[in-house]
């Protein structure tokens, strides 16, 4: 890793259950004002995608550091 000049904040410094957590309430708060999923239906690379991901078009949702979806 190469040195940096940048200055490094001591209290800025997270553990991963603490960015895993800000990282939930930041969705949680994005999903407020903007759909969850933005994936198009279909689109000119289609068979490509599905191809790739098993019949879906691009890779599963609700990675480790989301909160899971609910259906309303």
């Amino acid at each position: 890793m190469t040195d940096t000049t940048l200055p490094i904040k001591p209290e800025r410094c997270y553990t991963w259950e603490q960015w895993q957590a800000g990282r939930a309430e930041r969705r949680r708060l994005g999903n407020l004002v903007a759909p969850a999923i933005i994936r198009r239906k279909e689109g000119p690379d289609d068979q490509r995608l599905r191809a790739t991901y098993d019949g879906e078009r691009g890779p599963a949702f609700n990675k480790p550091f989301d909160p899971p979806s609910t259906k309303e």
